[in-house]
């Protein structure tokens, strides 16, 4: 029985294709980041009091706004790009009739902003830079263009034209956003005296530099004074969340927020390890609610719902782990009030009962901030964290692979074990991928990561249902089983054997990526002191793995074939209707699917997730499960 010829094969292709897309997309949104920025900034070189004063400068801003509107027209359509496109042809008009620069720096900045927040924002650092290593860099790559201060006096940059920039021009910083610099560093400028670096700095470097430039017209008393007013303004220190540093200028900040974010800006950006503390993600769960009760107040139940969702995506569900190691029922007790704060916002409640969802969310936040807070995670808990991440994250497809390999084994198919080998080594290889691309090329946001993970779930869902009907359809088939017993290499035809190479790719490939950076997570809640203990924890984590390993071998060699491909197929059987409930929740806090939220506690380890939609596809796949071994059972029977 030959299961699907190319089909397996053209999945993977559109997997492929599916992550190098969201890539491209990340990319074209940072490129129009570092457009917009551009024309911001440097719009005062080509246009004064209404008269051009460089034809060269002023046909470059030409050209930038062009591109920028050519470039937002590719992008995909979601609520918000017409408005977007909009401001890119106001931008455009007003280049065109040489308008004052504060007029194009005010629609610079509405643009900039309109990227991030439709968009999202493309790129961010995964760690704190290295601010010593910056002024290192910047002597050896920038001093002798940019001058030793970065005053734009560097004695290589006196022939440039455009003169290199002055990093303390009061103006140009107001208006330049972390993530703007960032680029141009990566990319450069065409037409200028400004390289590329993405070939000789690590993203790390970069972000290192962007940091130290960016933060060169702060003064010492400002900085100061942002210290300051994060300790003491109310709301602000939840206001200035990564996110806000890294995509928008200082004086996005000062018109949305007010003088004190200014100032907590510059101490951010000459201090930016203040942004990478344990507590990042709670305040960025915050934030994020705060946001989302606005928005729903204002009647933008779409962006409501999004900066919801991004509450618990980007924020909470990234210290779950830790939490869970800490105070399991206060972790639990969180997600649900979470949950509810999406159920208010999806049914259309009054703005008053979202507002009381989202304060009782902050003070579960509230309290994990405090079972959190301290130096940090203590030895057990860094080790049950680390422990439960990798063989909670592993064991489904643990339990799929080993399965996988035990019945080619057993059977002697050599050719399908190399195959099955093949996918979940190919599995890890495009998890480490995806990473290192998020690392340094995009940002996955949380729906992303939930989007990606539900695609593959409901895809592996699909194909172990198929398996394991097949599996179990042949169980009592003589004619069958002796065959394979005699040649079953050539028993398994191509299809079969690409269908159980896709099968272990896809196990081990959605649980590699949100594996990582669960553990990235992790990585900020540990002290110097127990650091060794994640690793502890991982390790035991692969040890347990191994032994679930060895016993479901030893256990399938002992078993008859008959009776082993109906214990796999059933095995198959429950984890597809496992993986459905998975796939199905993690596209509904990506937002694709609507959730209609039921009373009844989340059971995880059958992948029951509290709404009317996947409790009714998991139902309606345990029905047609029943009925397909119930066939087939008739089937063998009658033959």
């Amino acid at each position: 029985m030959v299961l699907i010829e190319r089909r397996p094969l053209g999945v993977f292709l559109l997997l492929c294709f599916f992550m190098l897309t969201a890539t491209a997309r990340a990319a074209d949104q940072t490129a129009l980041v570092q457009l917009v920025e551009y024309v911001g900034a440097d719009y005062v070189n080509a246009v004064q009091d209404g008269e051009i004063v460089s034809e060269a400068e002023y046909a470059e801003m030409d050209e930038f706004t062009r591109l920028l509107s050519e470039g937002i027209a590719t992008l995909d359509d979601v609520e918000g790009k017409q408005r977007l496109a909009d401001q890119a042809q106001q931008l455009e008009a007003a280049v065109d009739d040489k308008a004052p620069e504060a007029r194009i720096q005010e629609l610079a900045q509405k643009i900039r902003g309109t990227l991030v927040t439709v968009y999202g924002l493309p790129v961010i650092p995964k760690t704190a830079p290295d601010m010593e290593k910056a002024a290192q860099l910047y002597q050896t790559h920038c001093a002798a263009c940019h001058g030793d201060e970065g005053r734009g006096d560097g004695p290589a940059g006196a022939a440039l034209e455009p003169a290199p920039t002055d990093f303390h021009e009061r103006a140009r910083y107001m208006g330049r956003s972390m993530l703007g610099l960032y680029t141009t560093i990566t990319g450069g400028v065409d037409g200028t005296g400004m390289a590329a670096y993405d070939d000789q700095l690590s993203e790390a470097e970069r972000w290192a530099l962007a940091f130290y430039v960016g933060g060169k017209a702060v003064s010492d008393q400002e900085a100061d004074a942002g210290e300051q007013a994060l300790r003491g303004t109310p709301g602000l220190k939840a206001d200035m969340t990564l996110d806000t540093v890294i995509g928008k200028a200082p004086a996005d900040v000062r018109d949305e927020i007010g003088k004190p974010a200014v100032q907590a800006m510059g101490y951010l950006r000459r201090n930016p390890e203040a942004l990478f503390s344990q507590n990042r993600f709670i305040e960025i769960s915050d934030a994020k609610l705060g946001e989302a009760a606005g928005l729903y107040a204002d009647g933008d139940r779409a962006a409501g719902r999004a900066a919801a969702l991004s509450a618990y995506l980007d924020g909470f569900e990234m210290i779950e782990q830790q939490l869970s190691a800490v105070d399991g029922d206060l972790m639990r007790a969180t997600e649900r009030r979470f949950m509810a704060v999406r159920q208010a916002i999806e049914q259309g409640e009054e703005p008053a009962m979202v507002d009381a969802r989202v304060a009782e969310a902050r003070d579960s936040l509230a309290a994990a901030e405090d079972a959190l807070g301290g130096d940090g995670l203590s030895a057990a808990a860094t080790f049950s964290a680390s422990f439960f991440i990798l063989f909670r994250e592993g064991l489904e497809a643990l339990l799929i692979v080993a399965a996988l390999l035990t019945f080619t084994r057993k059977a002697g198919a050599r050719s399908a074990s190399r195959h099955i080998h093949f996918g979940w080594v190919a599995a890890l290889i495009a998890g480490v991928a995806t990473w290192f691309a998020a690392s340094t090329v995009i940002s996955f946001s949380g729906a992303s990561r939930e989007l990606t993970e539900g695609v593959a779930g409901l895809a592996a869902a699909v194909i172990l249902f198929y398996v394991g009907f097949w599996m179990h359809s042949n169980s009592n088939s003589q004619k069958w089983m002796g065959y394979i017993k005699s040649k079953v290499d050539n028993a398994l035809g191509a299809g079969t054997v690409w269908t159980l190479t896709l099968v272990a790719f896809i196990s081990v490939y959605r649980e590699m990526f949100e594996t990582i950076l669960f553990y990235q997570a992790l990585w900020t809640q540990v002290t110097e002191a127990t650091q060794p203990y994640l690793l502890y924890g991982l390790l035991a984590a692969l040890a347990a793995l191994a032994v679930v390993c060895v016993l479901i071998f030893r256990l399938g060699m002992r078993l008859p074939l008959g009776l082993f491909f109906k214990a796999t197929s059933l095995v198959l059987l429950v984890l597809s209707v496992i993986l459905l409930g998975k796939g199905i929740a993690a596209l509904q806090e990506a937002g694709l699917i609507n959730a209609t939220y039921i009373g009844l506690p989340t059971l995880e380890w059958i992948g029951f997730f509290p709404s009317l939609q996947g409790a009714l596809a998991q139902a309606a796949a345990v029905v047609l499960a029943v009925l397909a071994w119930w066939r087939g059972n008739r089937a063998t029977k009658a033959g």
